[in-house]
């Protein structure tokens, strides 16, 4: 949206001007100088190079259009579109953010992040191949524009994403070289480096941020193992038993609530599929409590372990947020307890009840 009325009357009170001087500069009347500062028209573009020199600004400054958005602008486009999508039609949003992006497709850093907000919101529309569709072409621009290898890194691995959800893996396997190649261990030669140089805390805070992406890597990277272990039992058990090891060692509960749930969730589907309620209801109900008790507010943080995080945390593109509105996480939430999995067990009176205390729990969480 155009601020120039705003510019234009902030210019013109810091000059201390009158409308009727401004009138006469640009040779119209004060009628209009008035309709431009409250936005019911604006000046003709032959007057826009004049009225930029008449406050030494650029055209672009008198347009309030800022060419390089700073992280923290990026951070607001994100959030209050992320806000948005939980309470207005996806379509509606949708559109502006598309608009948003036509003002900025110069900027890779804001064609990232709005590729990633699309990725958490794509299923909200009602023609989801279609946006998943327009987030390649945008991740296709940043390959054209951008030479920052870390930008062009990330939309890489988002470029995979989003072909697997098309049911594309062998796109997936191209982009990501389809080998597994040995870890160069940089966070170590960081953490050296700076040891040899007298900074300590430093030194602790690069391994600190290896050991916790580590840890919640491999708890993240279980529900995957777990699916691909499903039919064979000692290798499933010992994932879980393992897995539960590493949640309460690094007490992961409070630590990183999302990636405790996603964890338990896969357990509780992979006992459905092979209808085993003993294993199904106590992990159903460790996901129901952690949902209810842990989960919301959702945020970015360390503990007493890991004490060093909150600065690295609050360097991340996005901050420490979570990356979809409350609202829509509680319903996605709700809506996981619908999966097809769970329907032969609809009747089961825990199942009842865990339905129950979940909805009712999560109503009562902010």
């Amino acid at each position: 949206m155009l601020q120039i009325g705003t510019v234009i009357l902030q210019q013109r009170r810091r000059l201390q001007i009158t409308q009727d001087t401004l009138a006469s500069y640009c040779q119209v009347s004060k009628a209009s100088v008035s309709k431009w500062e409250k936005g019911l028209s604006y000046p003709d573009i032959t007057l826009l190079p004049k009225i930029a020199s008449y406050f030494e600004l650029t055209v672009d400054e008198l347009l309030g259009y800022e060419r390089q958005l700073s992280k923290e602008a990026i951070q607001h486009h994100y959030y209050e579109f992320a806000s948005r999508f939980g309470k207005e039609t996806f379509e509606s949003v949708f559109i502006d953010v598309e608009e948003q992006v036509k003002l900025y497709y110069h900027e890779p850093a804001f064609l990232l992040q709005m590729s990633i907000l699309l990725l958490n919101h794509h299923m909200l529309s009602s023609d989801s191949p279609s946006v998943l569709q327009k987030i390649n072409g945008w991740l296709e621009r940043i390959r054209n524009v951008s030479e920052d290898v870390w930008v062009l890194r990330q939309a890489n691995s988002l470029q995979a994403t989003v072909s697997l959800m098309q049911s594309n893996p062998e796109t997936t396997l191209e982009l990501l070289d389809g080998v597994i190649k040995p870890s160069i261990g940089d966070e170590i030669l960081l953490a050296t480096a700076h040891e040899q140089l007298g900074d300590q805390e430093e030194a602790m805070r690069v391994v600190q941020v290896m050991i916790y992406q580590n840890v919640i890597q491999l708890v993240g990277s279980s529900p995957l193992y777990l699916r691909l272990s499903a039919s064979n039992p000692q290798t499933f058990n010992e994932t879980i038993h393992r897995m539960n090891g590493l949640i309460e060692l690094y007490a992961l509960r409070t630590l990183h609530p999302n990636v405790c749930l996603q964890f338990y969730f896969s357990v509780a589907q992979c006992a459905a599929l092979s209808v085993n309620r003993e294993l199904l209801y106590p992990y159903l109900t460790k996901y129901v409590d952690i949902c209810v008790h842990d989960l919301l507010p959702f945020s970015l943080r360390g503990d007493e372990y890991f004490d060093l995080l909150e600065d690295w945390l609050e360097q991340l593109d996005l901050g420490t947020n979570a990356l979809r509105n409350t609202e829509i996480i509680k319903r996605a939430i709700i809506e996981s307890m619908d999966a097809d999995f769970f329907e032969p067990f609809r009747q089961d009176d825990e199942m009842r009840e865990l339905r129950q205390r979940l909805r009712f729990g999560l109503e009562a969480r902010s």
